[in-house]
Protein backbone atom coordinates (compact mmCIF):
# COMPACT_ATOMS: atom_id res chain seq x y z
CA UNK A 1 0.00 0.00 0.00
CA UNK A 2 1.30 3.49 -0.82
CA UNK A 3 1.58 6.12 1.87
CA UNK A 4 -0.45 7.90 0.23
CA UNK A 5 -3.42 5.89 -0.27
CA UNK A 6 -3.00 4.85 3.57
CA UNK A 7 -2.80 8.06 4.98
CA UNK A 8 -6.28 8.78 2.90
CA UNK A 9 -7.74 5.39 4.30
CA UNK A 10 -6.80 6.78 8.09
CA UNK A 11 -8.08 10.27 7.77
CA UNK A 12 -10.84 9.61 5.30
CA UNK A 13 -12.52 6.90 7.09
CA UNK A 14 -15.95 7.82 8.23
CA UNK A 15 -16.07 4.57 11.41
CA UNK A 16 -16.07 5.67 14.83
CA UNK A 17 -12.54 6.09 16.47
CA UNK A 18 -11.21 3.33 18.11
CA UNK A 19 -8.02 2.98 20.41
CA UNK A 20 -6.49 0.98 17.43
CA UNK A 21 -7.40 3.60 14.71
CA UNK A 22 -6.59 6.44 17.12
CA UNK A 23 -2.94 4.65 17.82
CA UNK A 24 -2.33 4.41 14.10
CA UNK A 25 -3.36 8.08 13.22
CA UNK A 26 -1.44 8.78 15.96
CA UNK A 27 2.03 7.10 14.57
CA UNK A 28 0.99 8.37 11.05
CA UNK A 29 1.25 12.28 12.59
CA UNK A 30 4.69 11.06 14.54
CA UNK A 31 5.97 9.57 10.81
CA UNK A 32 5.27 12.72 9.26
CA UNK A 33 6.50 15.07 11.95
CA UNK A 34 9.67 13.11 11.43
CA UNK A 35 9.83 13.84 8.07
CA UNK A 36 8.51 17.33 8.07
CA UNK A 37 11.40 20.21 7.79
CA UNK A 38 12.27 22.25 11.25
CA UNK A 39 12.52 25.67 11.70
CA UNK A 40 15.78 26.84 10.35
CA UNK A 41 15.94 24.09 7.71
CA UNK A 42 16.43 25.12 4.11
CA UNK A 43 12.95 24.60 2.32
CA UNK A 44 12.43 21.71 0.31
CA UNK A 45 12.95 22.23 -3.74
CA UNK A 46 9.46 22.82 -5.22
CA UNK A 47 8.09 23.34 -8.81
CA UNK A 48 4.81 25.68 -9.60
CA UNK A 49 3.12 26.62 -12.98
CA UNK A 50 3.46 30.29 -13.54
CA UNK A 51 -0.26 32.07 -13.64
CA UNK A 52 0.36 33.21 -16.96
CA UNK A 53 -1.37 30.99 -18.39
CA UNK A 54 1.18 30.07 -20.93
CA UNK A 55 2.61 26.98 -19.70
CA UNK A 56 5.86 28.22 -17.61
CA UNK A 57 6.94 26.41 -14.39
CA UNK A 58 8.98 28.29 -11.33
CA UNK A 59 11.13 26.44 -9.14
CA UNK A 60 12.26 27.40 -5.53
CA UNK A 61 15.80 27.55 -6.30
CA UNK A 62 15.39 30.14 -9.29
CA UNK A 63 14.23 32.25 -6.76
CA UNK A 64 17.38 31.97 -4.78
CA UNK A 65 18.32 35.23 -3.09
CA UNK A 66 15.24 36.91 -3.32
CA UNK A 67 12.08 37.23 -1.07
CA UNK A 68 9.20 34.42 -1.50
CA UNK A 69 6.14 34.64 0.41
CA UNK A 70 4.08 31.78 -0.09
CA UNK A 71 0.06 32.04 1.27
CA UNK A 72 -1.70 28.89 1.69
CA UNK A 73 -5.45 29.76 1.99
CA UNK A 74 -9.05 28.53 0.34
CA UNK A 75 -10.54 30.51 -2.11
CA UNK A 76 -13.45 28.33 -2.81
Amino acid sequence: MTRQLEHEQLHHDPSPMTGERFAQLREAMAQREERAPKVGDEAPEFELPVLDGKGATVRLSDLRGKPVALIFGSYT
